[in-house]
């Protein structure tokens, strides 16, 4: 098995893509456009119902498009040179319950064509890889949890080494101890090229592992992220101190969030709220109310950016909708 992914050329290029259903009556996807960059790990947020699915399924060839186009380094996604080039996990795992673990990666293995004389030795370091533990390889499938079938649905998206992988909520399920290990790996296959996709509504897995997010809102792009700029460090810090004898001056911690960068959102008795770029703007805040007399007891982080982009995407779409 190689340690290295070959680099795609031109990553993944969604283009005016339009899927309706019923007869053209609901439109999954309204002229979608995207790009994932080669060696990107590339988010898809949004609500139920949003498209995030019926994407999936036309980036895999699951579904045919009514109109515009999808090219995977430069070939359509039903071309015989993409499948072999694409992993894939789907959220819901439905396996050959009757295998054990290491028969059903031997299955796909032979399946995947690839040098029979190197299947045993694959497959054991897949299934290393994604940390599903070896006492386990010889049990039938159908006496696993929700986290070794996802472990097992990991190894298997990986055979033959693919330079796309798609990956439709691949922690659903999974202890926080594989929670860990997969984003390192995830990370690891990125470091190698892999081009990857994610559709997850575990924010924090996606703002940990992605470089850029997009917010799929009926059936189109409504807005892109670019989480590699820094800009998902901004977060609301809700600053808690002791009851003072003076009363709390908003003028005064308006003219200390103005002299830190930070946005003051509200006050309150004994707290205020502010809109932080970064941590340091944390400290910096925390250090000019201490020195204006303000006896700092608590500050704490109330949401990241990226939790805010999906809840005022959420918002805005059912507004629309109305």
């Amino acid at each position: 098995m190689t340690s290295s992914v070959s680099q795609p050329t031109s990553g993944i290029v969604v283009t005016d893509v339009v899927k309706t259903y019923k007869a053209g009556k609901v439109k999954a996807l309204n002229a979608i456009s995207l790009t994932a960059h080669p060696g990107e790990a590339l988010g898809i947020i949004g609500p139920n119902g949003a498209g995030k699915t019926t994407l999936f399924g036309c980036l895999l060839a699951f579904l045919r498009v009514d109109s515009g186009a999808i090219t995977i380094d430069g070939l359509p996604p039903e071309a015989i040179e993409t499948r072999r080039a694409v992993g894939y996990l789907p959220e819901r795992l439905n396996f050959d319950k009757w295998m054990t673990g290491r028969q059903f990666m031997l299955f796909h293995y032979e399946l995947s064509g690839l040098d029979p004389a190197s299947n045993a030795t694959v497959c054991t370091e897949l299934l290393t890889k994604v940390g599903l533990e070896e006492r386990n390889w010889d049990l039938l499938i159908k006496r696993y949890s929700r986290g070794m079938l996802q472990r097992l649905g990991f190894a298997q998206a990986l055979i033959g080494r693919p330079r796309f992988l798609l990956l439709d909520e691949p922690a659903s399920g999974v202890d926080p101890a594989g929670v860990l290990l997969l984003r390192r790996l995830m990370r690891e296959l990125k470091s190698e090229g892999m081009t990857i996709i994610l559709n997850s509504h575990q924010l924090e897995q996606v703002e940990k592992l992605c470089d850029r997010v997009v917010f799929i809102k009926q059936g189109k792009v409504d807005a892109v992220e670019d989480l590699k700029q820094g800009h998902a460090e901004s977060c609301q810090y809700v600053v808690k101190w002791k009851p003072m004898e003076k009363n709390d001056s908003q003028s005064e911690i308006q003219n200390i969030a103005e002299q830190c960068g930070v946005e003051l959102i509200e006050t309150q008795a004994n707290l205020a709220v502010f809109n932080v770029p970064n941590v340091d703007a944390v400290a910096d805040t925390i250090d000019a109310l201490v020195r204006g007399g303000y006896r700092i007891i608590q500050a704490t982080p109330q949401d990241n950016r990226l939790e805010r982009f999906f809840v005022e995407g959420h918002a805005n779409a059912e507004e629309a909708e109305h």
